[in-house]
């Protein structure tokens, strides 16, 4: 211990800590957020609903679904929104925040393997992204961004972090996300963000276990209609803009796929990371390619390619060195799942976009958008084109989509 310092002694040292902790400082939720330095033409609210397949609201009626049915009488609906392929959670959810197909943005599926970084598997960490997230492009131009547990959103891209993020935790329930919200709306201007986005449980795990068709998607349903009223009159207030879009559908599950053991059975060392009916295989060998091909191509129900065969699919690190597609209504099993084979209970998505089953939810209403509009379908791709749009930017350098005119004013 030190007995006794000069004020001088003292003092340099402190600050060199002091900038070395505040250079490194994370700070995802400020009590005070900085200004922006730049006006949006209007706050704009991204919701996702994970599994809101494209029919949900409008097979439930306008009665148990009274909220979708005045957001299409008042604002815009596209009948369908086509997911990328393959239609599953992150890299629907990676393209819907990048304006940018799987091929360009790098998350492949729920899981895959970086040949360099290892192993992704439903990861939180924005870094993991190729192209730059809409709350990035939003917080580099100077608009106040929060985003509220988008997958692969927690923390900073190339040195770039929205005003507010948090980590995913499971256990924050929906009604939660629609207060803070809320809250955010209400504030005066000037510290009020212009760029919400946050993702929604939906009625994902409801067409998991139990099916499309089932009544407890039919509960949640009317359940998620609630949640959205509660948006749409703060929306209203704060004269702002709201968007609804989900990562993808549903549909049921007729059997699943055991890659891994036929691999296995076939002598061949390597791994097969799956998730729905999409699987890349990573062989611990390049020789064993043919041989590989050849035991799986045996499998019913499933389809074998080379990477290249899929070139708006490929990427240069993560692409397996064989890629799985499943017959729609089929699924792969994960590595260490046991093989039923047969019919099995609930449902799955991730196969081809144009499977009418696939596509999800795209709703838009308030300052901004077009009364009454009704679109045949839109893109994955053109939901962050729009959404800047609705708040007076250009989109981000190479964004594969355009803007849906037809929905806005």
């Amino acid at each position: 211990m030190i007995a006794r310092v000069t004020r001088v002694s003292l003092l340099l040292p402190l600050l060199v800590f002091l900038l070395l902790g505040l250079a490194g400082c994370r700070c995802p939720t400020p009590a005070t957020p900085a200004a922006p330095s730049r006006r949006p033409l209007r706050t704009v609210v991204v919701i996702s609903l994970d599994g809101f397949r494209h029919d949900y609201a409008e097979r439930a009626g306008a009665s148990a679904a009274p909220t979708f049915a005045r957001i299409e009488r008042e604002g815009a609906r596209a009948k369908r929104l086509i997911p990328p392929f393959p239609s599953q959670t992150f890299a629907s959810h990676a393209t819907l925040a990048t304006g940018v197909r799987p091929a360009k943005h790098g998350i492949l599926n729920n899981s895959f393997r970086d040949r360099r970084r290892g192993r992704y598997r439903q990861e939180d960490d924005v870094s993991w992204y190729d192209a730059p997230p809409l709350w990035i492009h939003a917080q580099r131009l100077g608009l106040r961004s929060h985003v509220y547990h988008w997958p692969s959103s927690s923390g900073a891209w190339h040195g770039t972090e929205p005003a507010f993020w948090r980590l995913f935790n499971r256990h924050v329930r929906d009604d939660e996300k629609v207060g803070a919200i809320i809250d955010w709306l209400r504030r005066p201007a000037a510290t009020r963000p212009a760029l919400i986005m946050s993702y929604f449980f939906g009625c994902d795990r409801e067409g998991h276990d139990h099916g499309p068709d089932s009544p407890e998607v039919a509960r949640c349903v009317r359940e998620t209609d609630k949640r959205v009223a509660r948006l749409v009159s703060a929306v209203s207030a704060a004269h702002a803009a709201l968007v609804i879009v989900s990562d993808h559908g549903m549909t049921k599950t007729l059997g699943e796929i055991n890659a891994q053991r036929a691999l296995d059975a076939a002598g061949i060392r390597g791994e097969v990371l799956s998730a729905g009916p999409i699987g890349h295989v990573y062989l611990d060998a390049r020789a064993d390619l043919e041989r590989a091909r050849v035991a799986l191509a045996k499998l019913p129900h499933l389809a074998v390619r080379l990477p290249d065969a899929l070139p708006r699919y490929q990427h240069p690190t993560r692409s397996g060195d064989l890629v799985l597609v499943a017959e729609a209504g089929y699924r792969l099993q994960p590595k260490l799942a046991g093989l039923s084979g047969g019919p099995t209970a609930g449902g799955h998505h991730g196969h081809d976009p144009n499977h009418p089953h696939m596509p999800g939810v795209f709703y838009l209403f308030g300052d901004g958008v077009a009364r009454g509009a009704k679109i045949a379908s839109a893109r994955a791709i053109d939901v962050v084109p729009t959404v800047c749009k609705l708040l007076g930017i250009a989109p981000p350098t190479g964004a594969e989509g355009k803007v849906i005119e037809a929905a806005l004013r």
